[in-house]
């Protein structure tokens, strides 16, 4: 008898021991739902598995670089969010590839404008929140709609093809998978490392749990969000102009990754309330996003449907995925 309640309490045991890791780590959450999709994309069409993974590991850097940089503002806390980076993607895309191809220096001096770019509209977000006190919704709201106009302007006199040392770039590959790809996974390794081994990266977390605390214990708070904004608009601003040379730049290039870079970072396991990052989770939330994609257009759903299914599939995952405080990272 005490041999049947040993077996049966054991599988119970493991149960338990499992949901007390993912708990404890929110960001495996994303992974989690990476690997179902994945396995139903394949069950449904019958295509490869490799070759399914290998077209998202394409196109989730992208999103990658675009949530490593919210997820900073986002940790922030307080309604902290950027919604400036859609139009930011487009307006660096634009610059950069029109400063590569009208003679007007060198490759290196296109990249330098396109961040320019970036940092500018994180210069006019930071003056919209820090000196004018203008919430941070509204704030990069504006901005994002500055830049939009500019990007607009921009291409009105546009005619110049993506350079081809970008283009090269952008859709190289070493060992079959993409250089951007490798790029980001170096970076999501950097922004980790921030995290937990920098002044930075504590005072980013404290400020998120608690402004006003963090403010009485002498940490800067408005050093803090300038690094936050400064981080997202350089990161949005180089997806953008890696963006634009893969698929040539267009005004709704960033438009998808406004909503989604939001998605892939709380998917992940960052609290959208602040002070809980995970930068390893931001690939788990964007691969999750881009399969879910492919498999909604594998089971012919209407493209007017498919945002109302993504939005129920990502409120499931955020509900498994809502407990647990783990460690950042």
């Amino acid at each position: 008898m005490r041999s049947i309640r040993a077996r049966w309490a054991e599988p119970h045991k493991w149960l338990s021991l499992t949901r007390e890791m993912l708990a404890a780590r929110p960001w495996a959450w994303s992974f989690l739902a990476v690997a179902a999709v994945w396995l139903a994309i394949g069950l449904i069409s019958g295509r490869g598995l490799p070759g399914t993974l290998e077209s998202a590991l394409d196109l989730a850097p992208f999103l990658v670089l675009v949530g490593l940089g919210q997820m900073f503002v986002i940790t922030a806390g307080n309604g902290n969010i950027d919604l400036s980076v859609a139009s930011l993607m487009t307006l660096a895309a634009y610059v950069s590839a029109g400063v590569m191809n009208a003679g007007h220096g060198s490759f290196v001096l296109g990249l330098l404008a396109g961040l320019a770019c970036g940092v500018l509209v994180a210069a006019v977000n930071l003056t919209g929140i820090l000196f004018l006190s203008i919430p941070p919704i509204v704030a990069t709201l504006a901005t994002g709609l500055i830049a939009q106009s500019a990007g607009l302007r921009y291409s009105s006199a546009y005619a110049a093809l993506p350079d081809p040392r970008m283009a090269n770039f952008a859709g190289g590959q070493i060992g079959g998978i993409s250089v951007p790809a490798l790029l980001c996974v170096g970076l999501a390794a950097i922004a980790v490392l921030v995290l937990r081994s920098t002044s930075y990266g504590r005072w980013l977390q404290a400020v998120g749990q608690n402004q006003r605390a963090a403010e009485l214990s002498g940490i800067n708070v408005a050093l803090v969000l300038v690094v936050s904004y400064l981080a997202s608009g350089m990161l949005a601003a180089l997806a953008g102009m890696l963006l634009g040379a893969y698929v040539t730049p267009s005004l709704d290039l960033g438009n998808p990754y406004l909503i989604d870079s939001i998605a892939a970072v709380v998917i992940g396991g960052t609290l959208i309330a602040g002070g809980r990052p995970f930068a390893a989770g931001v690939w788990g939330g964007a691969l999750f996003l881009i399969l879910l994609v492919t498999l909604l257009n594998v089971m012919h759903i209407n493209v007017a449907v498919q945002d109302m299914v993504k939005g129920v599939l990502i409120i499931c995952v955020l509900a498994l995925a809502g407990g647990g405080a783990g460690r950042s990272g």
